[in-house]
């Protein structure tokens, strides 16, 4: 699926022309005339870039820069404009914008500014996934703590219960199999350890059941 971008422009003709002209370039194109349509084309929409025109016919393009710069996850916003003052290039970026260019469009510039664009965005969301990624293995840590803390305790009332058996108990079979519950036990535990002391998780994945904590690679990886 190619990358969306929405055109935010009034002029008909030029609206025109740069679609044609991104279209062949591979992009899939939402177009705006008005502050209105395009809040409506946003919020239906998810498009990575935004050429906006700041002379529109029911407001400012800043109305809806103002807009999309409360959000880290809107669309990166090219401003294209006729006016070429220092103050409105000056307020345009204060505002977030990516990239200021004025009209008429050199062709090359706005395929090169979209493109940096474009990439910066992919870049940010990147970033973003993870920053999420990171925060759910801090997630996963903590819980296994916890519930390694909690089966730790029955585990030591097992092993101590276990133990005062086989001081009671005179039968060898009986001893040999308390012997046998105590060292699975002892294992058990030692996989709590290991399983609290993990800084990452390696997950495995088996036929016909759920993915699976693996352990053992994770010990692996905390070695490297």
């Amino acid at each position: 699926m190619s990358e969306q971008l929405l055109l935010i422009e009034d002029d008909v003709v030029l609206q025109i022309l740069l679609s044609a002209m991104l279209r062949r370039d591979g992009y899939t194109l939402l177009m705006a005339r008005s502050v209105a349509e395009a809040r409506a084309q946003l919020e239906q929409e998810r498009p990575i870039v935004v050429l906006l025109d700041l002379g529109l016919p029911d407001g400012s393009g800043f109305d809806v820069l103002q807009q999309l710069s409360q959000s880290p996850s809107s669309p990166l916003v090219i401003v294209t404009t006729a006016s070429d003052t220092i103050a409105t290039a000056v307020k345009a970026l204060r505002l977030g914008a990516f990239d200021y260019l004025t009209k008429p469009i050199n062709n090359d510039l706005l395929r090169n500014a979209i493109r940096r664009a474009a990439e910066h965005y992919r870049l940010r969301q990147s970033a973003r996934e993870i920053e999420l990624l990171r925060a759910h293995e801090e997630a996963m840590r903590a819980t296994a703590r916890a519930a390694a803390h909690h089966i730790s305790q029955h585990l030591t009332v097992i092993m101590g219960e276990t133990q005062l058996l086989q001081e009671e108990l005179s039968d060898p079979e009986v001893r040999a199999s308390l012997e046998r519950i105590l060292r699975a036990t002892e294992h058990a535990a030692q996989t709590l350890v290991d399983l609290r002391s993990a800084r990452h998780f390696v997950i495995k994945e088996y036929q016909a059941i759920d993915p699976i904590l693996d352990l053992d690679a994770a010990a692996d990886r905390e070695e490297m």
